[in-house]
């Protein structure tokens, strides 16, 4: 549970502006001062950092339930990715789409025996969306800031969708998560020194997929049609380079701002997909 505040509410937007206000010094001290190589470690960071301070604590080790193996996905994710980061680059994206297997796995043990088309297609749809995130050679600077920042639209569409299927927590998680991304990436708008490798795609990324894997396979109460929507998130940006063809945007904002903005379409409307069909019932 966050610990700022005098209300649930007062409490998360107090923490929710400090991940942002944090996120934003961090990365600004790392662009200014360190290589661009540790910039990776950022967004892992910040999914830990937002974890922390929703469940205020380090899960014991092996963890028992879904919520405290995500920990340790994220960890573990974050030292396998920026390993293979550092010793073999080329094979980031191997281990990178084996990942969200792996966590199907981990997370939706309980589902196996009872249910295991349903964490089959799980870990193919976390395939699918490592796979179109992480498409294409980086070519240019700001194709790591476009990634993460998908990741951080993600993460905040996905939020009212996990609390609409009861799991407050994940929900929390979500939104602050999204906003540690923000921030790191707010001064990388213009100029970017930012580096989406190893551990952004396994541990932020994949810590992010995992996340929705509880919400997924163990509570089992989100809206299908917000998440079919929701995953035009990662589909939609891929025809961005098309969409500034079309209207002569060449510079590097206008791509970025067209990329994360065929991102946020599907998100805004996944969220309101989600919040009609609960109608009266959403959770105040």
């Amino acid at each position: 549970m966050l610990g700022f505040g005098n209300s649930p509410q007062e409490a998360l937007a107090a923490s929710l502006l400090a991940m942002m206000l944090v996120s934003i010094f961090a990365s600004g001290l790392m662009r200014w001062r360190g290589p661009i190589r540790l910039t990776d470690l950022l967004m892992p960071a910040a999914l830990l950092a937002a974890y922390w301070l929703v469940y205020n604590k380090v899960p014991a080790f092996p963890p028992v339930g879904a919520v405290n193996k995500v920990f340790y996905v994220i960890v573990i994710g974050t030292m396998v990715g920026f390993a293979v980061e550092i010793a073999a680059q080329p094979a980031v994206r191997v281990v990178s789409l084996f990942q969200p297997v792996a966590a199907a796995v981990y997370i939706g043990l309980p589902r196996l025996g009872v249910a295991s088309w349903e964490v089959v297609a799980a870990a193919a749809a976390g395939v699918a969306i490592m796979w179109l995130i992480l498409r294409g050679a980086t070519a240019r600077p700001e194709d790591d800031v476009k990634r993460g920042g998908v990741v951080a639209v993600l993460a905040l569409g996905f939020a009212p969708i996990a609390l609409l299927g009861a799991s407050s927590s994940s929900f929390q998680l979500c939104l602050l998560f999204a906003a540690g991304c923000f921030g790191i990436l707010l001064i990388h708008v213009v100029n970017p020194v930012f580096r989406f490798g190893g551990a952004s795609s396994t541990a932020a990324l994949g810590g992010l997929i995992s996340v929705a894997y509880t919400v997924v396979l163990i509570t089992r109460n989100a809206d299908p049609i917000a998440i079919a929507i929701l995953a035009l998130c990662v589909v939609l940006p891929v025809f961005s380079e098309r969409v500034c063809r079309m209207f002569a945007a060449s510079r590097p904002f206008p791509r970025l701002f067209v990329h994360i903005g065929l991102a946020v379409l599907p998100a805004a409307l996944a969220v309101a997909v989600a919040f009609l069909d609960y109608g009266s019932s959403f959770p105040a």
